[in-house]
């Protein structure tokens, strides 16, 4: 018997508005930079060489929405419906590893997909300056923020691998900086950044503001290491709509008195704006034999109530283990439990789960997505992503989410690897539904929890014959009563290459 989803809203589809005509020219000349660039490398270094890539790739449902682990945690890479035919091309050259003195690395990669909405759009587009222990990044990146197992996590809960990169400017140190004096048992590293969220926005143009510090204890060759964390993001500035203006004179304020207020989450006496969260970050590194264990645990907050762990049981918990030693059939394994359900709610009181609007902001109602999708944990939905809401309302439609989600990879054969991915959750909507597309009103769309099972197994190697020419292969099935049952199927082929000029 087939289950039906919470609701059904046929004819949602996911647009992508950053589809750039000009992006080919830009291509072009960061091309002809890295040439250039590897060409002449700086005085006392080599040079790193070019990294090319050409990919082609397609997918398809038995739905019109792909299943979920068809479209999460790629960057943006696949549209929610199906990608008959898509292609990505990118060329990197990384910084060259030499000690000392000015380094740099340089990046892009286009996507274009041709379906029934196709696009054209840059999904990296970079520049990097590396001197000592500070490292300058400007452009559209990846980034993933929080000491997750990227490769195989939901992803980090407020920056995970889920949206396209925004445009940033960043300033960070490489990796963790010893400690002047601690003989290597204390380590710290930090980032901050200036970033743009976009004008398709219920706020327009809003400025994105994010900074993390980390600490480890022990040194790192130890066998323990413990690491702790506070990451900071805000959306302030901007542009409000009309129907957005009057709500509060004082929460869109920008410039520099405004930014040291932001940078310090100060508010002035006339303002409740602008919109704050962030998340405590822990974990513990362990190396024991051949093993490789990572515990991790993230509290999510978004007001002085979260800050002070009213939500305890709220955010992610993570375990990984992987082995080291060459390739086995079992190579790592990953469970992670996610919880996004008091979200401050005074149970005392009689209040109802849900009692804040995590995700969704107070003024800046597209809430914390960009180009129609997250940007944290991706089991957090906006509209265009959760079953039976019309796609054009912004902000969040499904935050209320408790979910279970394993992965295991391994090697089944040499040039022959796998990884299977399953996800159990329990969705309850939000409180913060946008009433239409200008987002005038809110409403509370909480529901009963709904269960939904979703399924992702791959392959990956190499195409027989070759050394450069790799394919990937995913099944994916969703299953349960909040998405419609579905089965997908992706197919990539991918071309990479080194280039030197140097001919070494």
């Amino acid at each position: 018997m087939t289950a039906s989803p919470r609701h059904v809203h046929p004819g949602c589809t996911t647009r992508y508005t950053r589809a750039l005509p000009a992006s080919l020219i830009v291509w072009a000349g960061l091309c002809a930079l890295l040439m250039g660039a590897s060409a002449r490398p700086a005085q006392g270094q080599g040079g790193g060489p070019i990294q090319s890539e050409v990919s082609v790739f397609g997918a398809g449902a038995s739905t019109e929405a792909l299943p979920f682990w068809l479209g999460a945690n790629q960057y943006g890479r696949l549209g929610r419906s199906g990608t008959p035919l898509g292609a990505r091309l990118a060329a990197r050259r990384p910084f060259s590893g030499a000690k000392g003195g000015l380094d740099y690395a340089v990046g892009a990669g286009v996507i274009g997909r041709a379906s029934a909405n196709s696009t054209l759009h840059v999904q990296e587009l970079y520049g990097q300056l590396r001197y000592g222990p500070l490292q300058l990044t400007a452009g559209w990146k990846k980034q993933v923020i929080g000491r997750v197992d990227t490769a195989r996590s939901l992803g980090g809960i407020t920056r995970s691998e889920n949206a396209t990169p925004l445009p940033k400017v960043r300033v960070s140190t490489p990796g963790y900086v010893p400690v002047p004096g601690t003989n290597g048992f204390l380590g710290v590293k930090g980032y901050l950044a200036h970033g743009w969220m976009g004008a398709d926005r219920v706020v327009q143009n809003a400025f994105l503001h994010e900074k993390y510090g980390y600490l480890r204890l022990l040194p790192p060759e130890w066998p323990v290491t413990l690491h702790a964390g506070l990451i900071h993001h805000a959306v302030w500035g901007g542009t409000p709509t009309d129907a957005v203006a009057g709500r509060e004179a004082g929460a869109f304020r920008d410039g520099l008195r405004q930014f040291g207020r932001v940078f310090f989450a100060l508010r002035g006496s006339d303002e409740v704006g602008p919109d704050h969260m962030g998340n405590y970050d822990f974990s513990v590194d362990v190396s024991a034999g051949p093993v490789e264990a990572q515990v991790y645990r993230q509290f999510f907050f978004e007001d002085k109530a979260g800050l002070w762990f009213r939500n305890v049981w709220d955010g992610l918990w993570g375990v990984s283990l992987r082995r080291r030693g060459g390739p086995a059939l079992v190579e790592a394994v990953l469970y992670e439990h996610f919880r996004f359900i008091r979200q401050n709610a005074k149970y005392a009181e009689g209040q109802r789960a849900g009692a804040d609007r995590n995700f969704s902001q107070f003024f800046y109602r597209s809430g914390w997505t960009y180009q129609g999708r997250t940007l944290g944990l991706p089991l957090v939905t906006p509209p265009a992503g959760t079953p039976g809401v019309p796609d054009d309302r912004p902000g969040i439609a499904n935050s209320l989410v408790v979910a279970h989600h394993v992965a295991v990879e391994g090697t089944v054969r040499p040039g022959l690897s796998y990884r299977l991915t399953g996800t159990y959750s329990e969705n309850s909507g939000s409180k913060s539904l946008c009433s239409d597309p200008e987002c005038t009103d809110l409403l509370d769309d909480r529901f009963a929890r709904t269960g939904q099972w979703s399924f992702l197994v791959e392959a990956f190697g190499r195409v027989p014959g070759t050394e450069a020419l790799a394919y990937d292969l995913g099944v994916a099935v969703d299953t349960g009563d909040f998405r419609e049952e579905s089965v997908g199927v992706r197919v990539g082929l991918t071309w990479r290459g080194l280039h030197d000029p140097l001919g070494r």
